[in-house]
């Protein structure tokens, strides 16, 4: 993890940010259920709520999970982490509404 992925004004070599754990939560929910989709729809977040629990060291390899823990029409709620190896980073749940793609 470097780049776009740290952020920095936490002093030293920086962490890994918040906004970017979200990020990835988001894409790897999406692209958890992409190829599931008929075709001309998409998904698109309008919930999250996830807790950030340790901080994680530039060059660290993380890992997003996501799980589909509900369906209720075009709606899809997603349990969440992200770890760096065993080591929980953050978790939480976060919801998707499948819509067309050219909304």
């Amino acid at each position: 993890m470097e780049g776009d992925l740290l952020t920095h004004h936490v002093g030293g070599k920086g962490t890994f940010s918040t906004p970017a754990m979200v990020g990835l939560m988001e894409v790897t929910s999406h692209r958890s259920i992409e190829r599931f989709l008929p075709e001309g729809q998409t998904s698109v977040g309008y919930e999250i709520h996830v807790r950030h629990m340790a901080p994680t060291a530039p060059g660290s390899t993380v890992t997003v999970t996501t799980r589909v823990t509900e369906v209720r029409g075009n709606k899809l709620c997603f349990e969440v982490e992200c770890r760096e190896g065993d080591r929980l980073l953050g978790s939480g749940i976060h919801k998707r509404a499948i819509v067309p793609a050219n909304f």
